[in-house]
């Protein structure tokens, strides 16, 4: 009998997913949307059946995934292996009982592994170089603006224009970065909506405690700390100095998390309406790198010092 629910489940899932996936290829633009849902029938039957049921069932799909990449459509390994590696480490930690923000840390190496690969396979099957396609557009922009501009009878030194250039090609040395951040917002949606999805089918009472429980380990400063020594010993222009720079770049970002953690945590623990931290939070967006910064030097001192125990032996 458990066996046919799991036969079952699984018939249910795999005809989900490629419905999702079909609705992604077939409608332009949908990607944006069907990105956060793929994962969500692999949360599903991981959460309810555990790892290795759903490690058949992914392996399967994966499979069927090839065979379709190989013969009707390059991005269905991808978006496939996104989705069966985000919603198998979600569902997993859901099916254990993790902590919601444990989950989504799996969640994010899902996603990010996932980005990786598609970027990797994009290249690889149109046999272009993104980042010297890149680079060579900056060069042309730089060389069209210093023509407008001359025409125009305003000059531009050529300090200037390696200044600009540089900020241009900064975005090559962040792409890590980059990519980790995006798998950090489709990993946070992707589970809060398969929260409400197990929610609504398995009555259950799944969701994230509230934001100003975050909170970081000591450790992080401790390797931010090294991180930024290393940088300053490290050549600008090695790979070393980058995966350095990405580091810093990644653990910034989540002291800045913590900083806007701290701010709900103040605000909840003086009972003051949650609409002013919010607003804070906006006007630190507004006014970015400022807002950015100051968050992050609060987060820092907040996990360094330990700001939340103090107010509350205070309190």
């Amino acid at each position: 009998m458990q066996d046919k629910q799991k036969l079952k489940a699984a018939i249910t899932t795999g005809l989900i997913y490629v419905l999702l996936l079909a609705v992604t290829i077939l409608i332009p633009a949908s990607e944006w949307i069907t990105l956060f849902l793929l994962p969500i029938p692999f949360v599903s039957y991981t959460s309810r059946y555990g790892l290795r049921d759903s490690l058949s069932l992914g392996g399967l799909v994966l499979v069927i995934a090839v065979l379709l990449t190989l013969f009707v459509f390059v991005v269905t390994l991808p978006f496939t292996l996104l989705a069966v590696l985000t919603g198998t480490l979600i569902g997993y930690s859901i099916h254990h009982k993790r902590h919601a923000y444990e989950t989504w840390a799996l969640g994010t190496v899902g996603v990010s592994i996932g980005l990786v690969t598609l970027f990797v396979l994009i290249q690889g099957i149109s046999q272009v170089d993104l980042i010297a396609e890149y680079e060579t557009m900056v060069e042309e922009s730089i060389k069209t603006s210093q023509a407008i501009m001359g025409s125009t009878g305003v000059s531009v030194s050529q300090e200037d224009l390696n200044t600009l250039r540089d900020q241009f090609l900064q975005f090559i040395k962040l792409l890590p970065t980059l990519l980790i951040a995006a798998a950090i917002g489709i990993a946070f949606v992707t589970q809060w909506l398969s929260y409400k999805w197990l929610n609504w089918r398995g009555n259950r009472n799944l969701a994230f405690p509230p934001f100003r429980t975050f909170k970081l380990p000591k450790s992080v400063i401790w390797i931010f700390l090294i991180a930024i020594v290393c940088s300053w010993f490290s050549d600008p222009t090695s790979a070393f100095a980058t995966g350095v720079l990405n580091v810093t770049n990644i653990i910034g970002i989540l002291l800045t998390l913590q900083g806007v953690s701290f701010l709900f945590f103040y605000f909840y623990q003086k009972r003051i309406s949650k609409a002013v931290p919010i607003l804070i939070v906006i006007f630190g967006i507004i006014f970015l790198p400022v807002g950015l910064y100051m968050t992050r030097i609060l987060g820092i001192i907040d996990v360094g010092m330990d700001l939340r125990e103090r107010m509350k032996q205070t309190k």
